[in-house]
């Protein structure tokens, strides 16, 4: 379908099925934000609602931009209606203003006249097809070039976040000078705050590094060591003692590069075309794990401890791992300073996958390389499907 077309059916299963008298379509975080994190936290909660709907990549960012400048805007003009305390912002009262922001601007879309004025901004009218996986998040005939999935297993709680932006560049308007996608991973512990928090600030504090993306390095560690500092922050005024590990990725479309960034165990393999001894290359070595010796002698050298503890290395005799975001009780030992890994990509490299340890402990790299090339080839319009699949058995 054109992106006319798309649109037009997102908006018809809107109105159908949106409740404007829901006070909580969405979780919300129990921790307050400060007006310069709430920008990030907006995005995330717009895309966390307008998921639900099935909302296309096309007509997503523009209706993103859009809530964010009128909320920002208003949070400025009348804070105490956004929740604004003197202080920080309560998320509760702001999440409920942007709720109601989001059902406004979908059902002006109602419009005709007004959605073909939105697509005719964006350059993309009825007859026109994306042509990139940054406007569209699709690539070539239409097919979706990222798939996603999250598996909770016998765990209480779920924990773990993950994020896939395929217009990065737009939805934050960085300083590109050609198409990004952002995709994170990230494993929480001890309570999903960290992970939520990490879910949607990283990626935002990665652009917003004054070395993006000149020095990417550079941008990857301003963004770890800022997320981290303001999670503590929360740690501290919430009783909060939860952490999360992280591997974030950048794509530079046009440039073909793929740079990576990460604290903890989770991985990242990128995989080739064809098979055979060289099908895939792990882009996150070495993980931060306590079996590690040079992580071992790091936290030894600081002060801390690592002991064996059935039959694992761990901080503290506690903790697997040795970095990650949040974790107060066992800073400056657990550290959420990162690894880098920056991939100039070939002709021959096809997928990347990113994965927390519950898959690794559970497939091998070459085995999980071979699933998901056969899954698409043979049924590509079932990939998450096959991967549940591969989880669970």
């Amino acid at each position: 379908m054109d992106p006319l077309e798309q649109s037009r059916v997102f908006l018809d299963c809107f109105k159908t099925n949106v409740n404007p008298a829901d006070p909580l379509p969405i979780l919300v975080p129990i921790y307050n934000l400060k007006y310069d994190e709430i920008e990030p936290a907006i995005i995330d909660w717009i895309r966390t609602y307008l998921d639900q709907f099935g909302c296309p990549q096309c007509i997503l960012t523009p209706i993103i931009r859009k809530v964010v400048g009128e909320v920002l805007s208003n949070c400025k003009e009348n804070p105490k209606s956004c929740g604004f305390t003197g202080l920080e912002y309560k998320t509760l009262q702001l999440t409920q203003e942007v709720i109601a922001r989001v059902n406004q601007v979908c059902t002006e879309l109602l419009d005709n006249e007004k959605l073909n004025n939105l697509l005719a901004q964006l350059g993309l009218g009825a007859e026109d097809q994306p042509d990139s996986a940054a406007i569209s998040g699709t690539g070539a005939g239409g097919r979706k070039i990222h798939y996603s999935l999250a598996l909770k297993h016998k765990r209480r709680t779920m924990e773990d976040r993950h994020v896939c932006l395929p217009d990065f560049n737009k939805l934050f308007c960085t300083k590109d000078t050609e198409p990004t996608a952002f995709y994170g991973v990230y494993d929480g512990h001890g309570g999903q705050e960290a992970a939520s928090f990490a879910a949607s600030h990283l990626h935002y504090y990665i652009g917003e590094s004054e070395h993006y993306p000149h020095d990417m390095a550079q941008a990857f560690r301003d963004a770890f060591q800022k997320t981290d500092k303001l999670f503590l922050e929360k740690c501290v005024n919430h009783h909060l003692n939860s952490g999360s590990t992280a591997v974030a990725c950048v794509h530079h479309i046009n440039s073909r590069r793929i740079d990576l960034a990460w604290a903890g165990d989770s991985q990242a393999i990128l995989v080739k075309r064809n098979a055979g001894e060289g099908l895939f290359k792990r882009l996150v070595h070495p993980t931060h794990v306590a079996s590690d010796p040079d992580e071992r002698d790091r936290i030894n050298a600081q002060g801390g401890f690592v002991l064996p503890w059935n039959g694992q290395f761990r901080v503290g005799g506690q903790l697997a791992i040795t970095r990650a975001i949040g974790n107060p009780s066992y800073k400056p030992f657990v550290t959420a300073d990162p690894a880098i890994s920056l991939n100039q990509c070939t002709d021959d490299d096809l997928l990347l996958i990113l994965a927390s340890d519950g898959l690794w402990e559970g497939c091998n790299e070459y085995y999980t390389s071979m699933f998901v090339l056969y899954a698409i080839r043979k049924f590509p319009g079932k990939i998450n499907h096959l991967l549940y699949h591969i989880i669970c058995n």
